[in-house]
């Protein structure tokens, strides 16, 4: 498809590769400020040296060695002085070189595997204006990452070939894990491939031969990250996401789900779910399709359902390309004559599917920003208004706060900071005025069951002397993860 360099499927290509650049820069540089989980992982690359990485890291979080390694050094090579603002821009740079390469990786993968234009241009198309893929493409967290390495762990398994004895392939399928957690699932479709390919072909000892030199890369990175990692926060982490376990029972449930997280639709998705079943049956058909595509998608059903992945949004975007396939695959089926013959009519159905992608994608951009919060916000403004002597308390939020104020150090810091209990913390300052930046949980946390403001009021010898509120101005409402303050107080 790419060497037709005048032909229209070329001239779509390129028209759906821009149209999903354009909407993920313009995420990129609406640059909202980072949310408790992107400033959690800052943190530990900032601080932690490369070999550090590798071990399990601080503030409950979890991320790919590789993913980790690239994003400090994208970090570090930057010599100029930070600002808090340009900071959140190279954190994110590595997510979203991914999620734009993703989109024509994705099409080479639809053209090696389906031999149809069609097919291939319309699914690079989902992929491009999947509103959750063109978030986590701008978020500083590995999720856009592990949907790049599904797609690449896929090529490279279409490339093996076991007529003759050869490592090269199963090393770099040795190395996905290292940028990806998720892609197990995909690892295990496409050694059942194998498995089958060999018995046909008879070539058990070329298989053998190239899954001896995945599990010597394997082993090593069982051996440096995944155990150390699993034995640490396994535990901590199946707590934090129990509820996601509960979401779904069932195949089909599940799958519809998955289509509310990647798509967003408004109706339809019993449709879509329906479509992915049957299609998931034709594919028994082209086993290398179904051990590529199905076999992942029940095994992270199995991971689901016995609580050992969570069905959250975030941590199932790398089954998009999957799903996508999966949908498409019936498509596949109708010969290329036919799709050739009705050239004319092919195209336009496809202009009128980009163009319509186009306008019901989510206007302005920043409605599909889940998470979004105040805290830089917060603190910019508190820069340039500071007095030049009042101590500040930066409140916790999982440390939002702590990632902003250390880009900030003309500001005098109070030895105090709302962590573990904001009432007993507040009733021990001694008298005098103070800034105290509070976002998120702070509004809520260990107020004896008080919001903040009802807490303020009834509160002994404190006087509030000047507040501002910070809400994105996207969000409905008043919410306590969304929403920041600034107040100054005076303990009398």
């Amino acid at each position: 498809m790419l060497k037709q360099k005048f032909s229209l499927s070329f001239v779509f290509f390129i028209l759906i590769f821009c149209t999903g650049l354009f909407f993920r820069l313009k995420l990129y540089f609406l640059n909202p400020g980072l949310h408790c989980d992107e400033a959690n992982l800052a943190l530990n690359i900032i601080s932690k040296s490369y070999t550090e990485l590798f071990k399990p890291l601080d503030r409950l979080q979890v991320a790919p060695p590789f993913f980790l390694i690239i994003s400090k050094l994208f970090y570090s090579l930057v010599n100029f002085r930070f600002t808090a603002r340009f900071s959140d821009l190279i954190l994110r740079l590595f997510p979203l070189l991914s999620g734009i390469a993703a989109i024509p990786a994705f099409g080479y993968l639809l053209a090696r595997l389906f031999k149809n234009k069609f097919v291939t241009l319309l699914g690079m198309l989902l992929l491009a204006l999947a509103p959750s893929v063109v978030l986590y493409s701008c978020i500083f967290k590995q999720y856009s990452t592990e949907l790049l390495i599904t797609i690449i762990t896929l090529i490279i398994f279409s490339k093996i070939e076991l007529k003759e004895r050869s490592c090269k392939y199963f090393i770099l399928l040795g190395l996905m894990p290292f940028f990806s957690l998720s892609s197990f699932f995909i690892l295990a479709g496409g050694f059942g491939y194998l498995f089958i390919k060999s018995c046909r072909e008879k070539s058990f000892k070329n298989l053998f031969y190239g899954v001896s030199a995945f599990s010597a890369v394997f082993i090593i990175y069982l051996a440096i990250f995944l155990i150390p990692v699993y034995s640490r926060y396994f535990q901590d982490m199946t707590h934090y996401w129990n509820a996601s376990f509960y979401k779904a029972s069932g195949f089909f449930s599940y799958i519809k789900i998955l289509f509310s997280y990647f798509l967003r639709p408004e109706h339809g998705l019993n449709i879509y779910t329906l479509v992915v079943c049957i299609s998931s049956l034709f594919m028994l058909k082209n086993i290398k399709s179904f051990c590529y595509t199905v076999i992942p998608l029940i095994l992270t059903c199995i991971g689901v359902k016995t609580g050992h992945y969570p069905l959250d949004e975030r941590l199932m975007i790398f089954m998009a390309p999957v799903l996508i396939m999966i949908l498409l695959y019936p498509l596949t089926v109708i010969p290329q004559k036919f799709y050739n013959q009705r050239i004319q009519a092919v195209y336009l159905i496809l202009f009128l599917f980009l163009t319509y992608g186009c306008i019901k994608f989510l206007s302005p951009i920043q409605y599909i920003v889940t998470k979004p919060e105040a805290a830089r916000n917060i603190w910019e403004y508190l820069d340039e208004h500071y007095d030049g002597k009042t101590p500040v308390i930066p409140g916790y939020s999982l440390n939002s706060n702590v990632y902003y104020k250390m880009f900030y150090k003309n500001l005098n810091y109070s030895r105090f900071m709302l962590i573990n209990n904001t009432g007993e913390t507040l009733g021990n300052l001694p008298a005098g005025d103070y800034y105290i930046v509070i976002t998120g949980y702070e509004f809520y946390r260990n107020l004896l069951g008080k919001t903040l403001d009802e807490f303020l009021k009834e509160a002994p010898k404190i006087e509030i002397l000047e507040m501002k509120e910070f809400i994105p101005p996207h969000i409905e409402g008043f919410t306590e993860m969304n929403t920041g303050r600034l107040l100054k107080i005076r303990k009398t």
